[in-house]
């Protein structure tokens, strides 16, 4: 990556890589090391740009060797062969980076992908671990093995010799190969240039984490680089004829763009290259398959019936000419009926060899627009509480009405008002025209929440309860059962009487805590003595006041 072709910014990331290794030397602060992350964020986004642009190439291989196998097959698996050393070296580099975080950080397996990120490891500083990892130990003596860096560097050098030997028959192209792999030089350095004694102890012993990412991100930046002279050296082998690229975008292309629920999707995905420069002709209508396959390049004869200049003619059985191309692609916008639609037509290419003709065909399903409402919980509504709703419509711009419903970030929010019976919940869509189109609506019913259940020390309904745990009840205690919302209820008031030597002692309480004399009473309890807990009251959420069932303890 080095030479005066390169760009300013990849210029000044060399400079700042240079700058920042030369650093390494000093005692350097966390805070120095974090400079690291911009280097590192440099370099990898110069690795993806180098990626993109190779992409143009192997698209424009595939196509080449699909006109003419024979003089451009050869070079297409040339390219291929290129194409998959970069990527299991890069690769390998790419683990290696996730190997030394991982053990350095001390990361679980599975961790979450954003940690292997240098800008969030927490150990940018330290240097043991990475040095033992890539063996290390002994700087003059570098030990073979797993992620070691005697073996990174037995995998550049025969990246290097694969590559110049794709070249050994162009002496013009291997030269310039020669001068492009200089970057990821392996050779140990010449006696004088330091302490260092071999390339592996010069690049990673004893140094920080942060830089050794770095450093392999370079490397991985400087394999994109000489896979890219390298497409652009075999490229230059092919006629220049053939359909020029200069955008690659990804596709999912699906045969049938509707589904019913016991269908499976299928799709083919792949990169589509084609040059945003240059408008292609588009028509719409049935091919006439002969014509085509004949290497016929007037339109005219090759689609059938007669032209005409809309959908409408199309449909009529004709075809015609799409109006609305832009940057090297067509826009098609219609209105149909519900059903399936069969469609399709030609695309016209200029090319230095003439035009060149591609077919195409799909086709689209309409059918009525289905809407889902549904209550995330219950089937109905509860007053007082939260009730998450979900809803689902075929348009990508809708909106849910209906009183109490409120928008969150998950979805929607329902708050019955107070006596409310049932409540409608209103879809409402808009066209691509922006008018108002009703997508469906729902009626749920509306209930109150159910009442709590009363207890005392865990207990409801009429317990048989130990004296020595009924003395150290403090409470009495109301909560939701079986129901799916959380709801926090408190004991508002409760009566609390025993009868002893034909004696009624009763004590109101108000709150939820038992008193001194509550207390008392069951001090003083004999076995088989019964105590009535009454007239148990709760505020709920709803605003109602309610009057629970009665605790009835025998004392054992």
């Amino acid at each position: 990556m080095s030479g005066g072709d390169l760009p300013p910014r990849q210029k000044m990331i060399g400079m700042m890589y240079l700058v920042l290794t030369a650093l390494l030397a000093m005692n350097v602060s966390k805070d120095i090391l974090d400079a690291f992350i911009v280097v590192n964020t440099g370099i990898e986004s110069s690795t993806e740009s180098f990626a993109d642009k190779t992409g143009i190439y192997y698209a424009a291989f595939a196509s080449a060797a699909q006109d003419d196998p024979v003089k451009s097959g050869p070079y297409r698996d040339k390219a291929n062969t290129v194409k998959k050393m970069s990527d299991d070296l890069y690769q390998h580099i790419a683990d290696l980076k996730k190997q030394l975080i991982k053990e350095t950080d001390k990361l679980p397996e599975g961790a979450e992908e954003s940690l292997f990120h240098i800008k969030n490891v927490q150990s940018k500083d330290n240097y043991d671990i990475p040095t033992l990892k890539m063996g290390l130990a002994d700087p003059a003596s570098p030990k073979d093995g797993e992620w070691s860096a005697v073996d990174l560097r037995k995998k550049i050098n025969a990246y290097q010799n694969g590559l110049l030997d794709l070249f050994k028959d162009n002496k013009e192209a291997l030269d310039v190969m020669k001068q492009t792999l200089a970057v990821l030089d392996t050779e140990d350095p010449k006696k004088g240039e330091g302490d260092d004694k071999n390339w592996e102890s010069m690049n990673f012993y004893h140094v920080p984490l942060a830089a050794v990412i770095t450093i392999l991100s370079k490397f991985q930046s400087d394999v994109r680089s000489a896979e890219a002279e390298a497409v652009a050296k075999l490229y230059e082998n092919i006629d220049a004829g053939s359909v020029s690229f200069s955008k690659v975008d990804g596709f999912a292309f699906a045969k049938k763009a509707f589904l019913n629920e016991t269908d499976s999707f299928s799709a083919q995905i792949f990169t589509a290259a084609y040059d945003d420069t240059q408008n292609p002709e588009i028509f719409i209508g049935k091919v006439d398959s002969t014509a085509w396959k004949n290497g016929e390049v007037d339109e005219a004869k090759i689609m059938k019936g007669s032209k005409g200049n809309s959908w409408g003619d199309f449909k009529n059985g004709g075809w015609y000419q799409l109006k609305n191309v832009e940057a090297g692609k067509g826009y098609l916008k219609v209105k149909e009926s519900i059903g399936v639609h069969q469609w399709g037509g030609i695309i016209k290419v200029k090319t230095k060899k003439g035009p060149k003709i591609y077919p195409f065909d799909h086709s689209f399903e309409v059918g009525k627009p289905s809407t889902t409402v549904a209550a995330d919980k219950m089937n109905v509504f509860y007053i007082g509480v939260d009730n998450p709703v979900s809803v689902s419509a075929p348009m990508p711009n809708f909106t849910a009405s209906g009183p109490g419903l409120s928008k969150t970030a998950k979805g929607y929010n329902m708050r019955p008002p107070a006596g409310a019976k049932t409540v409608t919940i209103v879809v409402t869509g808009t066209d691509d025209n922006g008018n108002k189109v009703p997508l469906g609506k729902s009626e749920f019913r509306v209930k109150r929440i159910p009442d709590p259940v009363s207890s005392i020390s865990g207990k409801s309904g009429s317990p048989n309860i130990k004296k020595v745990e009924f003395e150290s009840a403090s409470t009495v205690q109301a909560k939701m059962d079986n129901f799916d919302f959380e709801v926090n209820v408190s004991v508002s008031s409760f009566a609390f009487s025993t009868t002893k030597a034909g004696i009624v002692n009763e004590e109101k309480v108000t709150g939820n805590k038992l008193n001194d004399k509550c207390k008392s009473m069951i001090k003083g309890a004999s076995r088989n003595q019964k105590f009535y807990i009454e007239n148990i009251t709760v505020k709920m959420p709803d605003g109602t006041t309610r009057q629970l069932a009665p605790i009835i303890v025998t004392v054992i």
